[in-house]
């Protein structure tokens, strides 16, 4: 299956504290309230060992995870994303 997304709606989402800047990609499915994060491992320089079989997007990167909402909130969209960075070791606390 395809997945299409709606050209009208995308968000960067972004990490921008204790001297890190990590930004994702978050895009609209055309037929479903669900909203694919994207994370371009190769920018930052971090090898990406835990989805090697997940969609990617040439420029935007791989989908880290989805959100199952109409609309995506962007402090939520931040959230969850400085959450993934912290459970995949990528910042430190």
């Amino acid at each position: 299956m395809d997945i299409e997304y709606d050209d009208n709606y995308h968000m960067h989402l972004g990490y921008y504290e204790n001297n890190c800047d990590y930004e994702s990609v978050a895009y609209k499915r055309l037929t479903e309230d669900i909203w694919d994060i994207y994370f371009d491992f190769k920018q930052y320089g971090i090898e990406n060992t835990n989805l090697v079989n997940e969609l990617t997007i040439e420029g935007s990167g791989t989908r880290i995870f989805s959100v199952n909402q109409k609309e995506l909130d962007y402090d939520i969209g931040v959230q969850k994303f400085e959450k993934w960075l912290t459970i995949n070791k990528i910042i430190h606390f």
